[in-house]
């Protein structure tokens, strides 16, 4: 199964939660434009050697779901060792080491993104890993299926392995 395929499934998961030790945080300029996702809509999964780390729009884990627009972001890297600083740069998502979508709303308007593996832009790096809480910074460059172009920039992230 490649490593794509993984990502959905990853991420649909209801995974029993254990006590959050920090909060979560996400944000990014999506296109210019600020996203942020919040402590509920985070998941991080770390498997064997590699991991998910997904995000959606700050509130859209809430009760009544909002009724503005739902954006989902989604990583997924390979060659990650827990507990170690690491950097994926734009040679890393040409191997095909590590892949990104953006999903614009959801259903049937959903919008999809995917990675631009020729993009020297292309950066996931890993700065802080302490237990089950990594932090780091990100940068992408994504593509639509109708050939528009998104651009992730000045990304931050603080996640942790919430699974029992």
């Amino acid at each position: 199964m490649r490593l794509t395929h993984l990502v959905p499934a990853l991420l649909s998961l209801a995974l029993p939660l254990a006590a959050a030790a920090d909060t979560q945080s996400l944000t990014a300029e999506v296109d210019g434009v600020a996203f942020a996702s919040d402590d509920d809509g985070i998941t991080l999964v770390p498997l064997d050697k590699s991991f998910s780390l997904g995000a959606t729009t700050a509130g859209a884990m809430a009760w009544p779901p909002p009724k503005t627009r739902i954006d989902r972001l989604a990583i997924t890297c390979e060659a990650y060792v827990p507990g170690t600083p690491i950097v994926f740069g734009s040679d890393a998502f040409g191997r095909s080491s590590c892949d990104v979508r953006f999903e614009v709303g959801r259903g049937a308007d959903a919008i999809e993104y995917a990675l631009d593996k020729k993009s020297v832009t292309n950066r996931f790096e890993i700065t802080a890993s302490k237990g089950k809480v990594i932090e780091g910074t990100f940068a992408f460059d994504l593509v639509g299926k109708d050939g528009k172009r998104m651009a992730i920039r000045n990304g931050r992230f603080k996640a942790e392995d919430r699974q029992l």
